[in-house]
């Protein structure tokens, strides 16, 4: 009888123990499971990227081309949109050897006019020296030497020149075709920022 009593103690005790215990067991018998990466997006890096090649698209630019020539102080043409430009206000080489330089007949009012007279001589080699005597300038010979043109810098003319560096005067020069068909000679008056305008002096004969 003590037996069956102790049993039943047991019993309950075990009982009461264990029944506590459930609800926190079915606490953790449904967990909740997620998916941190399922709404993520994926950007790959690399993607969308387009290259571009840095000397593709180049396009060469006749300098010459498709220019206007414009009229200075009175030394050219009218204002003419260049199409084909002609050879002869291309072909430097024809400007080397002895040329007179002569300036022409001036009006000077009230039906006078300052006769033409020569000015000196300039002789331009292919070696790219010069010589160039100028008696308004200076009675004495400067050598020196010229170079090419750059394209337009006559004074935005589709020419090319040479340009007697450091001549008389202590200026540059340049001999430079005119699209009216003569040869001119001009000297330079430099701005403060280093750029010229080209001033006509006189024209260039063969003697």
């Amino acid at each position: 009888m003590l037996m069956r009593r102790r049993l039943s103690s047991i019993l309950l005790v075990t009982i009461v123990l264990v029944l506590p215990a459930a609800p926190s067991a079915l606490a953790w018998s449904e967990p909740v499971y997620t998916q941190p990466w399922t709404e993520a997006e994926y950007t790959d890096p690399w993607a969308e990227v387009e290259y571009t090649d840095p000397w593709a698209e180049a396009e060469y630019t006749d300098p010459w081309a498709e220019v206007e020539y414009t009229e200075v102080l009175g030394t050219g043409t009218p204002t003419d949109q260049v199409g084909e430009i002609d050879d002869f206000l291309l072909d430097f080489e024809s400007l080397y050897g002895v040329w007179r330089v002569f300036l022409e007949s001036q009006p000077l009012g009230e039906g006078k006019v300052q006769p033409g007279m020569d000015q000196g001589v300039l002789n331009i080699r292919s070696d790219g020296t010069y010589t160039m005597t100028h008696v308004a300038w200076s009675r004495e010979p400067v050598n020196g030497t010229w170079r090419l043109s750059y394209p337009r810098e006559i004074n935005g003319e589709v020419v090319q020149a040479i340009v007697l560096l450091d001549g008389p005067g202590g200026s540059d020069w340049a001999v430079a075709p005119d699209p009216k068909g003569t040869i001119r000679l001009l000297w330079a008056m430099r701005w403060s920022d280093g750029s010229a305008l080209w001033i006509f002096d006189s024209e260039l004969y063969r003697p």
